[in-house]
């Protein structure tokens, strides 16, 4: 089984526009998938870090539907016109673009959710707001099988 991105920590970007990838990430991005992401706002929320073999995944999916679908092509065009291939250095750094910081509304503290198979990267001021929007009734507990 395929490690999985998992629990959330707090970061900075730095004045270079870089993410030091903290260590709850940092680890098993490395030796699960390696160090090349792909980092895109697929909302206008927060951005989303895909290890590049799970966007590869999610691109041939998209890319099943069929060169004339409508839905393809808005998705490809928003995740390429957001997003941007990228290298985690040997410190774990992640360099996250200015439109693409511009575009979530992030400015320096962010938190970093993990979603099993990829990573959101929130505005710290943001990811306040959730509190309270995010609570499961138990009806939507019993549709998720727990």
């Amino acid at each position: 089984m395929a490690t999985r991105l998992r629990g959330h920590a707090e970061a900075r970007i730095d004045e270079k526009g870089r993410l030091k990838m903290p260590s709850v990430f940092k680890k098993n991005l490395e030796s699960t998938y390696g160090s090349t992401l792909f980092v895109t706002a697929l909302t206008d929320e927060y951005l989303q870090i895909y290890p590049i073999q799970v966007w590869e995944e999610i691109e041939a999916r998209v890319n099943a539907l069929g060169a004339m679908h409508p839905l393809k092509r808005k998705f490809l065009t928003r995740a390429n016109r957001c997003g941007a291939e990228v290298e985690m250095d040997s410190q774990g750094r992640v360099s996250i673009k200015t439109n693409q910081r511009s575009q979530v509304g992030i400015l320096q503290d962010v938190v970093l959710i993990g979603c099993t198979d990829h990573i959101e990267l929130w505005p710290g001021e943001a990811v306040s707001e959730l509190d309270g929007q995010d609570d499961f009734s138990a009806e939507d507990f019993m549709t998720l099988g727990i």
